[in-house]
């Protein structure tokens, strides 16, 4: 069952972050195989229209770059809607809205 928080592939090197994502939307159910879920992976969270988004998938992002962004991305994670995001590195003030997935 996923947890309603946000979901953050970290690791420094974008290759293995694209990964653990892929395997993540699998695992949640989005995509069958990993060729499916990097089809659903966007550059940005900033690709998504996060007023009417069912999922947000993103490669990367900085939670400190933009608060406004940082709390729509969690209030939807709080109303259940999937959100994974790719991170080089987990700041330890972030670690109680994200659920890590370090693979």
């Amino acid at each position: 069952m996923k947890q309603n928080k946000i979901i953050v592939a970290v690791n420094p090197d974008e290759g293995e972050r694209r990964r653990i994502i892929q395997r993540t939307m699998v695992r949640l159910g989005f995509a069958s195989t990993l060729g499916e879920a990097s089809k659903l992976i966007r550059p940005t969270v900033f690709d998504f229209d996060l007023g009417d988004s069912y999922f947000v998938c993103a490669m990367t992002h900085n939670l400190r770059d933009s608060p406004i962004t940082r709390q729509r991305l969690y209030e939807l994670a709080a109303r259940g809607i999937a959100v994974v995001i790719g991170v080089k590195r987990l700041q330890a003030e972030y670690e109680f809205i994200c659920e890590a997935v370090y693979d």
